[in-house]
């Protein structure tokens, strides 16, 4: 995640240096924007598909007369997983927030 963070911060830059208009900024920081938003959507899906496969594999070796501690030991990783994306979508949030902070205080100070 700290990665992505340096990342955009990065593409900003270099966004900036290579904008030739108000125009020209404002359009690469709102398809910034999109790009986060899509990306951390992806990681929240990722983690909660992972939770979904951990549970059907539980749940198919406790049918099929597997050992239940390890159906039991599959649902505690499934619930840690799912609390894993529940981190990454508050993270998704709090750098939509900061992302769109840093849009209107861009355009307020190109006006």
């Amino acid at each position: 995640m700290k990665s992505l963070i340096v990342g955009c911060g990065f593409l900003l830059v270099a966004s900036a240096v290579q904008a030739s208009t108000c125009s020209d900024l404002k359009k690469e920081l709102e398809a910034m924007h999109q790009a986060q938003t899509q990306v951390m959507n992806s990681l929240v899906q990722n983690h909660e598909l992972f939770a979904s496969t951990l549970e059907e594999y539980s749940t198919d070796v406790a049918a099929n007369g597997g050992v239940k501690v390890l159906a039991n030991d599959m649902n505690q990783s499934a619930k840690a997983f799912r609390t894993r994306g529940v981190q990454a979508k508050r993270l998704e949030t709090n750098l939509d927030k900061a992302t769109e902070d840093l849009i209107h205080r861009v355009l307020v100070c190109l006006k």
